[in-house]
């Protein structure tokens, strides 16, 4: 069912997603950079297993060095894959309750998304 418009009563509603968008980016960025500072502390154990894994050899110089970066990628993935959700859901809240999320393709209104009925239990 789409919303009518309060202002001319048509049914053609086209529904924003600014918080989401906006939230989710903000969310993303933030996660990735906390989850990349989280993983750099945790490196030095990355830096260990790398000199454990590739043991005594040729690539000994690059055992640390890759296990300790394959650990801060690891963790600003994590990062900003948690934060992006969790921002995504901040902003369809805030899409919900706070912003002009609905316009109107017939006279350009911009109005708040109509409360969704409770789900019926039957």
């Amino acid at each position: 069912m789409f919303p009518i418009c309060p202002k001319c009563g048509s049914s053609r509603t086209l529904r924003h997603h600014d918080g989401r968008k906006v939230c989710g980016a903000l969310g993303s960025a933030a996660g990735a950079a906390g989850g990349f500072s989280a993983a750099l502390s945790g490196a030095r154990a990355g830096m260990v297993v790398g000199t454990l894994a590739v043991g005594f050899g040729p690539a000994v110089g690059f055992g640390p060095a890759v296990g300790g970066l394959a650990g801060a990628l690891v963790g600003a993935l994590a990062g900003g894959f948690a934060g992006g959700s969790a921002g995504a859901l901040v902003g369809d809240m805030l899409d919900d309750l706070v912003l002009d999320s609905q316009e109107c393709l017939e006279c350009g209104h911009r109005f708040p998304a109509p409360a969704q009925p409770p789900p019926s239990r039957d």
